[in-house]
């Protein structure tokens, strides 16, 4: 008799199997009514906390290349141009007369992605509508023209790949010394640069389009600072 209770295989195993799985499904239910709104907020915290966390791809954050002011007649790795101090509340600088150009080349860390070249571009003087030429790398990146009467220095920045240029006045329509006429007005200007992808070295030029000696009207280059990221 065991055995054939064992054997038999007929019965409604199917009324068994359906109240067992709307169990399951009236637990999972319930469970989820409980935990939904634990696991909302913990999703959140995560997002919020992974959008915090940037990663960089690049070897390092920014560093300083070069940071000088040519105090005490420094003019390091510059080639061309005279540190003299023309307009004494300005302190030294250096000088371009006539025509007279100069540049710079700095070796750049190596994964740099970019590299910025800020300096303070002075217009001395009579400066009266001539061309300062500014290069990187042999690219014309800006151009300036001063006018000594409103004391002002006009940038246009051609459309260069990889470079951006941005200026900013910090002293513009005064007559900050130098010439003994005082009606000459002088102007300073921080001249920014960033260069992508700059390489192993940079190279930075200046030319000054003066007509008369420094004496008259001078173009300066001041507080230079390079950085690269």
């Amino acid at each position: 008799m065991l055995s054939h209770f064992l054997s038999d295989e007929s019965g409604a195993v199917t009324v068994d199997w359906t109240v067992m799985t709307a169990s399951i499904v009236g637990l999972g239910i319930a469970t989820y009514g409980v935990v939904s709104g634990g696991i909302q907020n913990l999703s959140g915290d995560v997002d919020t906390h992974l959008s915090q966390d940037l990663i960089s791809t690049s070897f390092f954050d920014t560093v300083s290349v070069l940071a000088m002011d040519f105090t005490g007649g420094d003019a390091g790795d510059w080639q061309g141009g005279t540190v003299m101090a023309p307009i004494a509340a300005l302190g030294e600088m250096l000088v371009l007369g006539p025509q007279e150009s100069t540049s710079l080349s700095m070796d750049i860390p190596d994964g740099a992605t970019s590299a910025t070249i800020s300096f303070d571009l002075i217009g001395g003087d009579s400066w009266d509508d001539e061309v300062a030429t500014i290069s990187s790398d042999s690219d014309v990146v800006a151009t300036a023209v001063g006018n000594w009467r409103a004391g002002t220095m006009t940038f246009t920045v051609p459309d260069v790949d990889g470079i951006e240029v941005s200026t900013t006045v910090i002293s513009s329509g005064t007559d900050l010394g130098g010439h003994p006429y005082t009606g000459f007005k002088d102007t300073v200007t921080r001249v920014s640069i960033t260069v992508d992808n700059p390489g192993d070295t940079l190279d930075l030029g200046v030319l000054s389009g003066t007509g008369s000696g420094i004496y008259d009207e001078f173009l300066g280059i001041d507080n230079v600072s390079v950085t690269a990221q």
